[in-house]
């Protein structure tokens, strides 16, 4: 059995043999002359359709598609970045910055065809919310060459960025750039302090290289003052161009750095309350302008600053209409004018604690020595004729007065006296009275951290004859004793020098900036309170002018302010001026508390009348707050 296998093995192992040899000889048959040229044919002819074509893009079109490529560019611009925070002593944000989205258009990319651009016109006007003809008459002062960007429209809402990108590809040239835009919290409350921010202009780029022509600039208030610190670092935006300038698509590049924040002196709810309490006083007396001041005694630093009337700062975020600016230019109320710091006035009655203190500290009269005031006026001869006489009145008569009574009573006859001599009494004379009313601060610039200030005025014989061109006369001294006459000063200016009178001396330079934060709310720079001069009064005299001010309140023109919470020392002043006005200014100047004065306050009230019975409800306002924020501070 096992020999049958093994001979059946035999026999069948040649066949297979065999077949593996036929396939084998099937497999090996060799690749014919004829095949191999007609493949190396085809591979030369595909090898020279890419040269020429290579040869033809390269090197007779290259000039054609290096510009084509040249316009497939990315494009750099400026990206705006976020202003600084404004802040008031609080904490709270008066000025903070929201979204923004700018339609932007590159005017070298802008369709040139009137047919293509008239349909971009229309359909651009439809985005913005404009005129067709707006569109168009604002493209055809465009330089045409310019690839800078220029804004289209501003604050667009979702529903236009919606329209535009879904006809984008419509629309060459355009672009939408996200930014932010100033938000004032409360602006009328704010506007002269904060002031506002604008579009920059040609001579701003030509001063500064740091602006582009779509950036902001602070134009006036803090937002002027601060505008280095609070402007921030620009970061770079990347627009990519197709070579049809088809659209525009924007890219992110380099992130700007967002400006350095201000911390305020000032306490956002006095300034509500002092604004209120003005515009209440305004309407009541028709007055068509008011102002006002609260400092710290005992360091300058500025609570409260109020100019009526304001404006809305906020209208100049998204860009006013030439218009409506110019109906603020003509408005005859000058809202833009800040009354507080630039506003020129008689003093009146309030310049004559300053007198007291300038008799006292030149022993002109001892503070005990009375006055006869009792017919109310004082007659004084012509010094080159005797014939001729002047008569200067008080404004009621005042009885046998000292000092203290002088001015808790504003006895113009004391002031007549003792600023311009009578009988026994020599007086200052002008160049003494304008020696102390400058160490007052007054003539001259308070320093303070807000653009726009004036100095106001101290006349003498040197400025008469300047300006005037005539002699000085003693009526002119005797009326710049009572604070008449060509005598002005400035709400900010009174409100300084009341508390120097209070903190026994020393001049402070006015602040409204507490410190300046970066992002991360670290303080960068802090102001310290800064003493502009000592005025060289002795204390004790001091007090007697204080002693003064206080019996104004007591039994004086300032008694309204006796029935508050805390004791309160003050002046009044009704000053004549020579305007169409048919009423007198109102003054009042005050501090408080009287034993430990930690606020200063001024308050004019242009043309209202008596300061007693319009300035004073207004400092009430402001003393009353202070009573219930020290009481609040105690429970």
């Amino acid at each position: 059995m096992v020999e049958r296998l093994r001979k059946n093995r035999i026999e069948i192992e040649p066949e297979e043999i065999l077949l593996d040899k036929k396939s084998a000889s099937q497999l090996e048959i060799p690749i014919q002359n004829g095949w191999f040229f007609a493949l190396f044919a085809a591979a030369l002819l595909i090898l020279s359709v890419f040269l020429s074509r290579a040869f033809y893009l390269q090197i007779i079109k290259g000039d054609y598609y290096s510009r084509k490529a040249s316009q497939n560019a990315i494009r750099l611009y400026d990206s705006q970045p976020p202003r600084g925070l404004i802040y008031d002593r609080n904490g709270k944000i008066i000025a903070a910055n929201i979204p923004d989205f700018d339609l932007l258009a590159i005017p070298s990319d802008i369709p040139k065809k009137q047919s293509e651009l008239d349909a971009w016109t229309n359909r651009v006007a439809g985005i913005v919310g404009k005129k067709p003809q707006e569109i168009s008459d604002f493209v055809n002062n465009l330089n045409k060459n310019s690839a800078q960007p220029v804004s289209l429209g501003a604050d667009l809402d979702q529903t236009a960025i919606v329209n535009f990108e879904t006809h984008q590809m419509d629309l060459p040239g355009l672009f939408i750039n996200k930014s932010t835009k100033r938000e004032y919290s409360d602006g009328l409350y704010f506007s002269h302090l904060l002031g506002y921010v604008g579009k920059v202009s040609a001579d701003d780029i030509a001063n500064d290289s740091f602006y582009s022509p779509l950036g902001v600039i602070g134009k006036n208030g803090l937002e002027s003052q601060y505008e280095k610190d609070l402007r921030g670092t620009p970061g770079k935006v990347a627009v990519s161009a197709n070579s049809g300038n088809g659209a525009l698509k924007t890219l992110a590049a380099q992130d700007p750095q967002a400006g350095d924040n201000l911390v305020l002196n000032i306490d956002g709810n006095l300034q509500k309350i002092l604004t209120d309490a003005l515009k209440s006083e305004m309407t009541q007396t028709n007055s068509p302008g008011a102002a006002a001041v609260v400092l710290d005694v005992n360091s300058g630093r500025v609570l409260s600053l109020v100019s009526l009337p304001n404006f809305d700062n906020g209208a100049f975020s998204s860009g006013i209409s030439q218009a409506d600016y110019q109906k603020l230019i003509d408005n005859p109320a000058h809202p833009f004018f800040n009354r507080a710091i630039a506003g020129y006035y008689p003093s009146g009655s309030t310049i004559k604690p300053f007198l007291a203190a300038a008799a006292l500290a030149e022993n002109i009269i001892d503070p005990n020595y009375q006055i006869d005031d009792t017919l109310g006026y004082i007659t004084i001869p012509n010094q080159y004729n005797s014939k001729i006489s002047y008569t200067y009145h008080d404004w009621r008569p005042q009885g046998f007065v000292d000092m203290r009574k002088a001015i808790a009573v504003s006895a113009d006859v004391y002031f007549y006296e003792i600023g311009g001599g009578y009988k026994n009494i020599k007086g200052l004379g002008i160049d003494r009275i304008k020696k102390y009313l400058d160490l007052f601060g007054f003539g001259s610039d308070t320093g303070i951290d807000l653009p726009g200030e004036t100095g106001g005025l101290v006349p003498d014989p040197a400025w008469k004859k300047s300006v005037k061109h005539e002699d000085w006369y003693t009526g002119d001294t005797y009326n710049v004793s009572i604070g008449q006459g060509d005598v002005a000063v400035t709400p900010l200016q009174l409100a300084a020098g009341i508390a120097a009178i209070a903190n026994g001396g020393a001049l402070y330079k006015p602040r409204l900036v507490s410190k300046i934060t970066d992002q991360n709310n670290q303080t960068i720079k802090e102001f310290q309170s800064e003493i502009e001069r000592k005025i060289g009064i002795s204390g004790d005299n001091l007090q007697i002018v204080r002693e003064g001010m206080r019996d104004a309140v007591t039994e004086g023109s300032v008694r309204l302010l006796n029935s508050l919470p805390i004791k309160v020392a003050g002046k009044t002043g009704t000053a004549q001026v020579y305007s169409n006005f048919t009423k007198t200014n109102a003054w009042f100047t005050g501090f408080a508390p009287y034993e430990d004065p930690k606020i200063a306050v001024a308050v004019v009230l242009e043309g209202a009348g008596e300061g007693s019975s319009a300035a004073v409800p207004v400092a009430k306002e402001v003393f009353q707050w202070f009573a219930n924020q020290t009481a609040n501070s105690k429970s």
